[in-house]
């Protein structure tokens, strides 16, 4: 693998380099066991931050193990301080590469995710404005959980759109997590409208002033679960025919939200309505395999007309 300097590398430097990059090289022989890739990662230390750079443009197509070590020493780098300017112009490398194809852009966005914490503010710009222009989830993915950790550049409203074109939990997340809670209370009705999870329904809910009765009317219809845990984290009140039909609404198992209603009435001290569920248990775990035994068989009933 012949190695071509990425600048103006003076003509002893480039030789330099290029006999350090022999040795990472030679190494790639022995990658599969402990000292060959303890010996790896030691000659990729030697590097200094200009030949890093120029080694991780010159190596992205190479072996994972290479480019892993590659980037741990970039993040390294980084954490030390002092070299963001090389950082920063790696960065701007990467952006620049044309793309060629489903290997290379993966380890692209790869090395910009591991170095993105230690970019000035115009290069991390640059970063999310490649990812946001991809149009992909993978890359929708990545610019949100950058931008969800960058105080600087965070967009709440740029998540929210995110949700509402994607219907996506991650950017709803980003955007409940961050944005004030009056403007949550604005997007409620639209998350219980057209959420799938009822734990951004409850995240929601428990960030906004105020939940208007229409919007507790529509998580009780949507959400029973949810409704119920919102009701005993919120101190409202909720009748014991109401409680029992939530659980008669709910299942239980690893995907039903059963567990939930339960546990919900429990730290509402509903101790009748305990009694009750237990005096019911096998009618209530009967009812429980009927209603899953039934969601399979639409489910089936679909997947047959596709």
């Amino acid at each position: 693998m012949t190695f071509r300097a990425t600048d103006n590398t003076p003509a002893l430097h480039r030789k330099t380099l290029g006999q350090k990059l022999g040795r990472i090289e030679a190494c790639l022989m022995h990658i599969r066991d402990d000292f060959g890739r303890n010996l790896l990662h030691a000659y990729v230390a030697c590097l200094s931050p200009a030949e890093l750079r120029n080694a991780t443009l010159h190596y992205l197509e190479a072996d994972q193990v290479l480019i892993r070590a590659l980037r741990t020493r970039l993040v390294r780098v980084g954490n030390d301080g002092g070299n963001s300017n090389e950082l920063d112009q790696l960065s701007a490398d990467l952006i620049a590469l044309p793309a060629k194809g489903r290997r290379l852009d993966p380890r692209t966005d790869s090395v910009l995710s591991a170095i993105y914490p230690f970019l000035s503010v115009e290069a991390r710009k640059a970063i999310l404005e490649r990812w946001l222009d991809r149009g992909n989830k993978a890359a929708a993915a990545r610019w949100l959980k950058a931008m969800a950790n960058d105080a600087l550049l965070l967009d709440v409203e740029l998540a929210w759109g995110e949700w509402q074109s994607s219907r996506d939990p991650l950017p709803a997340k980003i955007f409940i997590q961050h944005a004030a809670g009056a403007r949550i209370a604005e997007a409620l009705p639209e998350l219980i409208n057209h959420a799938a999870e009822g734990w951004l329904v409850s995240k929601a809910a428990l960030k906004t002033p105020t939940i208007s009765e229409e919007c507790w009317h529509s998580i009780r219809g949507k959400f029973p679960a949810t409704y119920a845990y919102l009701c005993a984290k919120l101190n409202r009140s909720l009748a014991e025919a109401e409680a029992l039909a939530i659980v008669e609404e709910t299942t239980g198992g690893p995907f039903g939200d059963r567990g939930l209603a339960i546990w919900s009435i429990g730290q509402m001290k509903m101790i009748e309505v305990l009694d009750q569920l237990s005096a019911r248990y096998d009618e209530l775990l009967k009812q429980e395999m009927e209603m899953f035994l039934h969601g399979r068989a639409l489910l089936h009933s679909a997947s047959d007309r596709d």
